[in-house]
């Protein structure tokens, strides 16, 4: 891919997840060649690529569309990113961690018990909790030493509200927000523990678990307006319908 069509990819798939061209409807080669500044042959290029992660969507004889999603869908999403998660932890399990790593894993566990401790309820301290969350799986998913993992999951990632790093926090019930970031604290740490045990089919169920009430989550917190409406700020919000 060149570096011009590689910027342009980019700069549409950003237009796209901050809802500049509205779910469900036609989208043009010639719109997109005007708003990104780029020739209709690097537009459709870029188009295709898009298509190809899932947020556009080709019919036959009718162009191209923006997809909109539902909550149902990037339910389906993360537990689709589970299972490649799951597979991840169990070769990291077989293969072993290194000190480092292991020291790492620790400490970021240590920090979000800390957190916890304190009550997090401040957007200094969600945002926090999000680098933590995602540094956790991305480390976990680097010590499989699977390359093709290492591909597919941030693809499916990209998709609206499913990567590690978007989490719903309930700011009006802070109680229950906070319970459901205990449970997620309490999975990471049996996660760990039977990557530390070298139990890699124990890993890959703990994992498969933790995704499956990520979605759970995720299907329980947008039924709220609220939740929802606040959703819509974040990367890919404005195409969920």
């Amino acid at each position: 891919m060149s570096i011009a069509l590689e910027d342009a990819t980019e700069a549409l798939r950003h237009e796209v997840m901050e809802g500049r061209f509205p779910p469900g409807n036609k989208l043009r080669e010639v719109t997109v060649a005007k708003a990104l500044g780029v020739s209709r042959t690097i537009a459709r290029l870029a188009m295709s690529q898009l298509e190809h992660e899932g947020l556009l969507v080709r019919e036959p004889n009718r162009g191209s569309r923006v997809r909109a999603f539902s909550i149902e869908q990037i339910a389906d999403a993360i537990e689709v990113r589970g299972e490649l998660e799951g597979m991840a932890v169990r070769l990291a399990a077989e293969k072993g961690l290194d000190k480092a790593l292991n020291d790492r894993l620790e400490a970021l566990l240590e920090e979000s018990e800390s957190l916890l401790a304190s009550v997090v309820d401040d957007d200094d301290k969600r945002a926090r909790w999000i680098g933590i969350n995602e540094e956790f799986h991305a480390l976990l998913i680097g010590a499989s030493g699977n390359w093709a993992l290492a591909i597919s999951i941030p693809q499916v990632s990209a998709l609206p509200l499913v990567s590690s790093s978007i989490i719903i926090f309930d700011r009006r019930d802070i109680g229950r927000s906070q319970e459901q970031l205990k449970a997620a604290h309490e999975d990471h740490r049996r996660i760990l523990m039977a990557v530390q045990l070298r139990q890699g089919h124990r890993a890959e169920a703990q994992m498969r678990e933790h995704a499956f009430k990520n979605a759970q989550n995720k299907r329980s917190n947008l039924t709220d307006p609220e939740a929802l409406s606040l959703v819509r700020s974040l990367p890919g919000g404005r195409l969920i319908v």
